[in-house]
């Protein structure tokens, strides 16, 4: 699950198009898509709505009249990049930060896609954005990266409550059950896996916070997966630790590219950019 965007073309305006079957009903709802006003009392309205789906489909060379559509990115990356605007200033990103979408639905008109674009060109500029990794420190990989959005919540064990997480002061596990009340962070940490000696019963995990010596025990573990022979495994992380780096404005290049390439669109058709 992620956010798309789109832009209707012009060719049904431009006469482009081939006619309607229903050009006296046919309009651009709020969404900004071509549809038809039905009646509710007319007994062929599904017949009507399928010929005009139909007609939709390949009226143009652009079907269904999307002059080009786009997917951005899944709601952890979206969320990534929103984060980061605000990181470089509300002010600064003003038009961004007020277009883009909480939810699959909107639109922003090309007025505003114009101020966007510019504003990206802004962002592109930017020496870096600081975000906070949870690190595997054997390894030095990343296991996760934080959203604020999110508030760094990444794994829970639904039969105790217990959720795990990590912001700017470190690692934590919380009590989903009694109101999101701490029971562990740390900085530093270590996981140990305690295998079950019961049939059927899930293996605990004991954290260690490797500065303070306090430890904890629960059913969530920090996992990744990694290649193997037969496809992918699971495995746990024995030292972690939370840290912060300045990744370069390129780390946002997924959603970047889509992301200018639909808001010129926009500019240059002069219609809206719908989210989806």
């Amino acid at each position: 699950m992620g956010l798309d965007a789109s832009v209707m073309c012009n060719c049904y305006r431009d006469g482009k198009a081939k006619p309607c079957p229903f050009p006296d009903l046919y309009y651009v709802d709020d969404d900004g898509f071509p549809a038809v006003r039905l009646d509710m009392n007319d007994a062929y309205n599904e017949e009507k709505s399928d010929e005009f789906d139909a007609w939709l489909a390949s009226c143009c060379e652009h079907p269904y009249m999307d002059q080009s559509s786009v997917y951005l990115a899944d709601w952890k990356g979206y969320h990534a990049f929103v984060d980061a605007l605000k990181q470089g200033g509300e002010g600064l990103f003003s038009a961004l930060l007020a277009a883009l979408p909480d939810e699959n639905n909107g639109l922003i008109p090309a007025s505003i896609a114009r101020q966007c674009l510019h504003e990206l060109e802004l962002f592109k500029q930017q020496s870096g954005v600081i975000k906070t990794f949870l690190v595997n420190t054997v390894t030095g990989s990343i296991i996760s990266s934080r959203t604020g959005s999110e508030s760094g919540m990444f794994s829970w064990d639904g039969r105790t409550g217990m959720r795990a997480g990590f912001d700017e002061n470190g690692f934590f596990i919380v009590d989903a059950w009694e109101l999101n009340r701490e029971m562990f962070r740390a900085v530093r940490m270590s996981q140990r896996q305690l295998e079950s000696d019961e049939l059927g019963q899930p293996d605990r995990f004991e954290y260690t916070d490797l500065d303070t010596g306090q430890q904890f025990v629960c059913g969530t573990p920090v996992r990744i997966f990694v290649k193997s022979d037969f496809g992918t495994k699971q495995e746990y992380p024995q030292q972690m630790h939370i840290e912060k780096r300045s990744v370069d404005v390129d780390y946002f290049q997924y959603i970047l590219e889509p992301l200018s390439h639909i808001l010129q669109v926009s500019v240059q058709t002069g219609n809206p950019v719908r989210w989806s």
